[in-house]
């Protein structure tokens, strides 16, 4: 459907308005992209997964929060050996 414009008033203020809109999606898709990247960086991911690991231990029986926290002393024990 087409729109109809009886002046030039009317076509500068829809071309107004389509370039806000569009300047609006630009900084949404921007700060979109800022988010993942905040959200992927190296310190935050490993942040995240400690945070779920330490979660599931406390809510673990004493046996399995040994043993997780035994494998996971282990684990960081033999990567820093390797560096």
């Amino acid at each position: 459907m087409r729109k109809s414009y009886s002046s030039f008033e009317e076509i500068k203020y829809d071309l107004e308005v389509l370039k806000l809109k569009k300047d609006i999606h630009y900084h949404k898709v921007f700060r979109a992209v800022d988010n993942i990247k905040t959200e992927l960086s190296p310190d935050r991911v490993v942040r995240n997964t400690l945070g779920s690991v330490t979660s599931y231990v406390k809510g673990s029986s004493n046996i399995q929060a040994f043993l997780i926290t035994t494998a996971l002393k282990y684990f960081f024990k033999n990567r820093t050996k390797n560096k």
